[in-house]
């Protein structure tokens, strides 16, 4: 899953003060958000997995 939203949308979204460039932990977040204040975008991006199961 990607959510890609300005630095202001992610501090709304959050609640959280990002004034620098870097990684951020967010609150029921799998991984940090990257933010980049320079092109003025936050990017997370949490993996997933799929898997198959044969049903009986």
């Amino acid at each position: 899953m990607t959510i890609r939203g300005s630095v202001a949308e992610w501090e709304a979204w959050t609640g959280l003060p990002m004034p620098e460039t870097g990684s951020y932990v967010v609150p029921g977040g799998l991984v940090p958000v990257e933010i980049d204040r320079e092109r003025d975008v936050g990017l997370y991006v949490e993996p997933n997995y799929w898997m198959v199961h044969r049903a009986r």
